[in-house]
Order: C-alpha cells, then sequence, then structure tokens
C-alpha cells in the first residue's frame, strides 16, 4: 500500500491520539471505581455510626425515664419511656435498614431482643401492685441496659475499623492508580517518541539520500539517486533523475562541442603561425616598423588564441571527466621553484620583485604538469595585476591536509563581494579596465578544476588597492578525484 507523507504523519498521529485516550480512560475508571467503592463503603459506615451514636443518646433518655417512673410512679414519665422506647426501635429499624454485614445484623437483632426484654421488665414493673426495689426485675433491666451499651460499643468499633481499613484501601488503590497512571504516561510519552522519531525517519531518511544524491550532481556525477520510499519523495526523485539524465546529455553534448571547437581551432592557428612565421622571416626586411609591429600584434593574438583553446580543451575535459591525473609523489617546491625562477624573468620588465619562501612539507602524490600549470596561472595573474615596483611573494609550507603554496601580490586587489565569483569561467572582477590585462577569465576557472582534481581546494582573500593572497592546499593522500588517476611508476 502506498503511503504518503500526509497519511504516514496522520497514521503517526492517530496512533499516539489513540494510546492516549485508551490512558486516560483506563485511569479515570480505575478512579471511578474507587471513588464509587469508597463512597459506598465510607456513606454505609459513617450512618451505621452516626445511627448508633444516636441510639445511645436514645438508650441514655429511656434509662432516665425508666428510673424516673420507678421512683416516682408517675404515668406521666412511664409515657415518655413508651415514647422514648418507640424512637429507640425507629432508629434501630434505620440501622438495621443500613447495615448490610452479617456480623452486624446479629448484634443489631440481639439489640432488639434486650429492647424488648428492657421494656418487657418495665411493663411488669407497672403491673405489679408492689412498688420498690425487686432484685429480679432490676437485674434483668440492668442486663438488657449493659448488653444495648455494649452492642452500640460494639457497632461503632466495628464501623470505625471498617472505615480505617476502607480509607487503607482506597489509599494503597489511590497509590497503585496513580502508578499504573504514571506508568501509561511513560509508555505513552515512549510510544510518541518512538512514533514521532519512526515517521520522521521514514520522511527524513529518504530526504537525506536525496541531497546526497543531488550534491553528487552538483560535483558533475550523474549517477541516478535511489531511495527506499514509495511517497511524494519518490516521485520527487523520479523528477531529479530525470533532470539529471537531461544534464548529462547536454553537458556531454556540451563538451563534446568543445572539445570539436578546441581542435577544430588548433590547425588553422597552427596554419595562421606558420604563415606569419614565413612572413616576418622572408619578408621582415622590407618592412616598415609599424609592420613589423603589426606582425608582432598578430603573433600574441594567435598565441593568446591557442593558450585559450588549450584551456578550453581541458576544461571541456574536466567536465567530462575525461581528464587524466598522472600521480606521483612530489616535493611542492621542487615544482614550486623553477616556476617562480621563470616568473622573476617575466616579472622583470615591471621592476616587480618576487620572493620564494619554503619550510619542510609532507610530499603530495599530484600531477606535476597540472599543478604546474595551477602555479603558473597564479604567478602570471600576480604578476599581470602588480603595478610597476612591486612585489609577489611566494610561500610554500605545511598545511593541515598536506603541503600547501601561498601566492600574495602588492596588486589593485578584489573587492570582498566578488572574491566568491573569481573562479567563475569567464568572470572578471569590476576593476580590471585599470590594467590592461587581456585576460578572459579561464586561467582561475582551470586552477580551481585542477586543485579540486587533486582533492585539494584553493581559495582567495583580497581588498580593493591591497593587493591579494591565493591559497591552495594539496593533501598528502588524496581520496578521490575528478578524473582517473593513474600511478607514475617510480
Amino acid at each position: 500500500m502506498k503511503l504518503t507523507i500526509y497519511k504516514k504523519m496522520m497514521l503517526g498521529f492517530g496512533v499516539i491520539i489513540i494510546i492516549m485516550i485508551v490512558a486516560s480512560t483506563y485511569i479515570l475508571f480505575k478512579l471511578n471505581a474507587v471513588s464509587n467503592a469508597a463512597k459506598m463503603t465510607l456513606t454505609a459506615n459513617v450512618q451505621v455510626v452516626d445511627l448508633a451514636k444516636q441510639l445511645q443518646a436514645v438508650l441514655h433518655d429511656l434509662n432516665v425515664d425508666a428510673q424516673k417512673y420507678i421512683i416516682s410512679r408517675d404515668e406521666t414519665y412511664f409515657a415518655l419511656f413508651v415514647a422514648t422506647s418507640r424512637q429507640f426501635d425507629q432508629h434501630l429499624n434505620s440501622l438495621l435498614d443500613v447495615s448490610s454485614d452479617q456480623t452486624e445484623g446479629s448484634i443489631i437483632r440481639n439489640m432488639f431482643q434486650a429492647h424488648e426484654s428492657f421494656v418487657a421488665s418495665m411493663e411488669s414493673e407497672r403491673g405489679s401492685p408492689e412498688a420498690g426495689y425487686n432484685p429480679v426485675r432490676d437485674n434483668r433491666r440492668s442486663e438488657s441496659l449493659k448488653i444495648l451499651y455494649k452492642s452500640l460499643d460494639r457497632l461503632i468499633d466495628i464501623n470505625q475499623v471498617s472505615i480505617e481499613e476502607a480509607m487503607s484501601r482506597m489509599k494503597t488503590i489511590t497509590s497503585r492508580s496513580a502508578k499504573v497512571a504514571l506508568l501509561l504516561i511513560v509508555l505513552t510519552l515512549l510510544t510518541a517518541v518512538l512514533a514521532a522519531f519512526l515517521i520522521t525517519r521514514t520522511i527524513t531518511k529518504p530526504i537525506d539520500e536525496l541531497i546526497r544524491g543531488t550534491a553528487q550532481i552538483a560535483q558533475g556525477k550523474y549517477e541516478p539517486v535511489k531511495v527506499t520510499s514509495n511517497d511524494e519523495i519518490a516521485l520527487l526523485v523520479d523528477a531529479v533523475n530525470d533532470m539529471s539524465l537531461k544534464i548529462k546529455n547536454i553537458n556531454e553534448l556540451r563538451t563534446h562541442m568543445m572539445q570539436q571547437i578546441s581542435h577544430e581551432l588548433q590547425s588553422p592557428l597552427q596554419v595562421i603561425l606558420s604563415a606569419h612565421d614565413i612572413l616576418k622571416d622572408r619578408c621582415s626586411a622590407m618592412m616598415e616598423p609599424e609592420q613589423l609591429q603589426m606582425l608582432d600584434a598578430i603573433r600574441r593574438g594567435i598565441n593568446k588564441l591557442t593558450v585559450f583553446s588549450k584551456q578550453y580543451l581541458d576544461l571541456a575535459k574536466i567536465d567530462s571527466g575525461m581528464m587524466k591525473y598522472h600521480m606521483e609523489w612530489t616535493d611542492l617546491s621542487r615544482i614550486v621553484e623553477p616556476l617562480v625562477e621563470d616568473a622573476r624573468l617575466i616579472a622583470a620588465s615591471k621592476n616587480i620583485a618576487v620572493e620564494l619562501a619554503t619550510r619542510a612539507a609532507p610530499k603530495v602524490m599530484v600531477d606535476a604538469k597540472k599543478i604546474s600549470i595551477v602555479v603558473s596561472n597564479l604567478l602570471s595573474n600576480a604578476i599581470k595585476y602588480t603595478r610597476n615596483d612591486g612585489n609577489v611573494r611566494v610561500k610554500v609550507g605545511p598545511c593541515t591536509i598536506g603541503a600547501q603554496v601561498k601566492i600574495q601580490d602588492s596588486g589593485i586587489g578584489i573587492a570582498p563581494e566578488e572574491l566568491p565569483k573569481v573562479f567563475t569561467r569567464f568572470y572578471q572582477a569590476g576593476n580590471i579596465n585599470r590594467i590592461k590585462s587581456g585576460g578572459i577569465g579561464v586561467g582561475l576557472a582551470l586552477v580551481k578544476a585542477f586543485t579540486e582534481g587533486h582533492g585539494g581546494k584553493v581559495y582567495a582573500e583580497s581588498a580593493v588597492d591591497s593587493g591579494s593572497t591565493f591559497t591552495v592546499e594539496l593533501p598528502a593522500a588524496p581520496e578521490e578525484f575528478q578524473g582517473p588517476a593513474i600511478q607514475v611508476p617510480i
């Protein structure tokens, strides 16, 4: 079944909500059961205790009325006794209705008998012609009163114990319910976190794979992106793969066209250069100085086109992944030193001092020819954009990843906002018109391509009228190349 991101999120949140509802319902049910049980128990016990205490008061009044009648033989007191006796019976019946315990029922029934015995003794007292002390009747009344008082005390004790036990049970059940509630809350929270993690993982994992795939595409590796997903992200991946294939085809077509153009330029340039050399050798004696200057301008233009076509061809090879790197372990200073010597000859015409400082650095595995092109281009730019009587400093030494070469000049500099663009093909800084450079903006692009092709990095630091510093860092043991690396036998 195809689950979209929306369905995944709704399903996950639905599970969490259901778990929370079930947990809350269970907790409420348990608490309600505890509440009802406590209510029933406490209500019955409290009613029994209240009625028993009321009966104690009524029994006291009953005994007082009986004693007054025995002493005075006044019928008024006997009438009060009878009324109080009926009240006692009513309370005793109420007590029997409230009580549901067999032991309590037995006690109450005994109280009925004791009360009947007490009433019977009083009626016997009233019907006897002999007034005064009668030990049989007095003992009978005394025993009945004793039974009634003890029974009431026992009922009160029993129900007070029941109330304490009920409170203890309620406390225990409440504590257990609280623990269960806490456990359910923790389980619910863990389930919610797990569900959120799974939902997030099913969404973010294919996105991470897509990000890695698009990063590879951005580096010129057009391998299809594969994701373990069956939702909208899978549709997006299909679109990205389709776009990647189209970009790959376009780049291959563009690269092929660039190669063709570069190759086609080489032949006519060689013909023009040969014709120029023949013309200058054979006719220079018959030419005027202006004509010779024109021939020199033609030669410079041919050289410029030749260099440009070679650089363009190199860029085309890099783009197509056809550039080969002939790797060997090399001391970077051995590559830089002869290039600095050549640069000094060029810089002498502008009276620019070129200084070289080297420090011990680890050997690097590089293609010496391509690194020579990198350093030569940077030296050429440094001299080109430095005014007369300036200086260029070259430093070779170690860096965090291996070895580096740093080229610093005192030239016109580059505005900070333009620094990220200087390695873009055909880009030239805004202040380029202050110097007749004749550049076309390909050299730095080639520097970046060759450096990154070795697994290294190049960056620039500069400010207008404060010179520029270009740094090339090369790894001692590069892990990845843009093109096929060929090990040069030692």
